[in-house]
């Protein structure tokens, strides 16, 4: 007696040509984790022989010896160890980094291979560390300024500390104190000791050489100072006959105006002459 099983009437399937896989395919969101970790261990690896050069380039003293992890190989393993700690550390740290490059410049070949249609910018904000920036506002806005120490305030003239010598010495040359106290905060802050990156120094910023031409002995002290600028700017004020040239003479230099028949084409000496009038406001007279 033959008996025949239809194993599907039961709800039984064969099969016997069917393979069965239990390994799952890995997201792809797994695997841009994966790639960022390669660049970012390619990073550590190239940020560890920058300090180890850096390391190499420094000149080892005797006295090194006694102090930290002392001599010998103990302090170079130790040292060692840092390094890579350090390295992994500052490895892939920003949307900058050396590694987010080499991350940006593979992850669109996973993105093909996995058919996916998301965008750069949504793998940054899941993968890369994103950079924080702060936030100026346009009233807190630093203009390009002169050398040296600059403290502006376009709403009134600052009280300089000095009031009483500039009041005394504009009056002996005819120009609005005002106008001086301007250029004083603007050249100086209104620090008697300031000296500028070219070698300017005390309240007007005077080079050695204009010191000199001016009488000033001592460019530190303010009278001498004060006095010393002032006198600077009326000759200027003489011979370009206007605020505007004989304040872009002041900072730029006398022959420089001359060349370029007014103000130099420079943003510091643009910047510098519409800064000391706007901080001093419009008026019809600056001088006598």
């Amino acid at each position: 007696m033959n008996i025949n099983i239809n194993a599907s009437a039961y709800g039984i399937e064969r099969n016997e040509n069917k393979n069965i896989s239990l390994e799952q395919k890995p997201s792809l969101e797994a695997e841009k984790k994966r790639l960022f970790k390669a660049a970012k261990d390619m990073e550590s690896l190239f940020l560890n022989q920058v300090l180890k050069a850096m390391r190499s380039a420094i000149p080892k003293a005797d006295e090194d010896k006694e102090v930290g992890l002392g001599g010998g190989l103990g302090k170079d393993i130790y040292t060692q160890m840092f390094d890579q700690e350090l390295a992994g550390k500052m490895a892939g740290v920003s949307d900058r980094s050396i590694a987010t490059s080499i991350y940006n410049s593979m992850v669109r070949v996973l993105e093909t291979r996995y058919g996916s249609e998301q965008t750069q910018n949504s793998l940054n904000q899941s993968v890369i560390p994103q950079t924080r920036y702060i936030e100026v506002k346009a009233n807190d806005t630093v203009e390009s300024e002169p050398a040296g120490p600059v403290k502006k305030n376009n709403s009134k003239i600052d009280q300089t500390g000095y009031d009483s010598l500039i009041e005394k010495i504009s009056q002996k040359y005819k120009i609005d104190p005002d106008l001086i106290k301007s250029v004083v905060m603007t050249e100086s802050g209104g620090d008697p000791k300031a000296v500028s990156h070219a070698g300017a120094k005390g309240l007007m910023q005077l080079t050695d050489t204009t010191a000199a031409e001016m009488g000033v002995e001592d460019v530190f002290d303010p009278e001498q100072n004060i006095e010393g600028g002032t006198k600077y700017i009326r000759q200027m004020i003489d011979r370009f006959g206007n605020i505007e040239d004989a304040l872009a003479a002041y900072n730029a230099g006398p022959s420089r105006v001359e060349k370029y028949g007014g103000i130099p084409p420079f943003p510091e000496t643009q910047n510098y002459v519409r800064m000391v009038i706007d901080t001093v406001g419009s008026k019809q007279k600056y001088y006598e």
